[in-house]
């Protein structure tokens, strides 16, 4: 094939020959392309903007950022914490909100909060009480948090509550309260940052149900174990076709799915460089030579002897010890 010249247009990014030979040998696209978006930005890092702006997952864009700097390309900290001259507010801190301070906000005209009211008791679909308006009340004035923050917060946290418990179900604001706090903690308290994490939360939830339904599970959320497995699977950059191989391989060997035999075999997998269903089945086709076929004095195939008996015990031996090292691994994982 001719050598040709492709002209690349644009603004100009500078890479010297050294970082552009450790990225191509390193052979990971997620990292150069997360070494592409920290030169666009001159190092600034926001790991929430990050992973909106890329649309990954929380443990991809951590993969991809140790892969850096291990390669020596990313050094530095983050600033994810606020400065200890900031203290973050703490739900057990927080004052004990009146009626009297309720109507004090709601008669200041330069305020938004009586607009953000109407906006949350719009979204819940009812009138909220006096206790749970001053929940409202404390978020907004004692915990700082924005009041297009908190209209956010709360028509995310409706729609994935109904998801889950079907319509009719109402939040509750208690519970807003608890999210909310962690999301102060997270410095999830601007408009973009808030985005930025909602689609990030979306896109791993997406990614997950598929996943799930490779494994045939219907009608249930992950536990905390099996979310933290398809989290790890993503990284490893399976899909749902790649992680059904392996879900028919654990039920034919075990007959019930086991997690950790199945994410045995997937790490197998990642550390041959096997992430698709094809690779996969191509891998298995190499495995498994066939023998070579005889031909009848007519000239056609002849019918294939039968194995003898040494062969058939190396293979059956080979399975067993095969089983033995994934079950070890399991061991070890647990």
């Amino acid at each position: 094939m001719a050598v040709s010249r492709i002209d690349l247009k644009g603004q100009s990014i500078s890479m010297d020959g050294e970082t552009a030979d450790r990225l191509i040998r390193l052979g990971s696209g997620d990292a150069a392309l997360l070494y592409l978006y920290l030169l666009r930005r001159q190092g600034s890092y926001d790991p929430v903007e990050a992973a909106h702006a890329l649309g990954w997952t929380g443990p991809q864009l951590e993969s991809a950022l140790a892969q850096l700097r291990q390669l020596g390309l990313a050094g530095g900290t983050e600033a994810t914490a606020p400065s200890p001259s900031e203290p973050v507010p703490t739900p057990d801190q927080a004052p004990e909100y009146t009626a009297d301070d309720l109507a004090v906000e709601l008669s200041d005209r330069r305020s938004p909060f009586a607009a953000l009211l109407d906006e949350v008791e719009r979204a819940l679909g009812r009138k909220l009480p006096n206790s749970q308006v001053l929940i409202l009340l404390e978020l907004y004035d004692y915990a700082g948090i924005p009041a297009e923050v908190l209209l956010v917060l709360v028509h995310w946290l409706q729609a994935r509550y109904q998801r889950k418990y079907g319509p009719g179900k109402r939040l509750s604001m208690k519970y807003v309260r608890q999210v909310a706090y962690q999301w102060k903690e997270r410095g999830l308290d601007t408009l973009e940052a808030a985005d930025g994490y909602i689609a990030q939360q979306n896109y791993r939830e997406t990614r997950e149900g598929e996943l799930l339904g490779a494994l045939n599970i219907f009608g249930r959320q992950p536990t905390a174990t099996e979310r933290r497995h398809l989290a790890q699977w993503l990284e490893w950059g399976f899909g749902g076709e790649a992680v059904a191989v392996a879900y028919d391989i654990t039920m034919t060997n075990l007959g019930r799915l086991n997690w950790n035999y199945c994410n045995a075999i997937l790490r197998r997998w990642h550390e041959k460089g096997l992430h698709t269903a094809q690779e996969v089945r191509a891998e298995q086709k190499q495995e498994r030579p066939a023998a070579p076929a005889s031909r009848s004095a007519g000239g056609k195939p002849a019918a294939a002897p039968p194995r003898d008996v040494e062969s058939q015990r190396r293979e059956n031996q080979r399975g067993i010890q095969e089983m033995k090292r994934l079950l070890e691994q399991m061991k070890q994982e647990e």
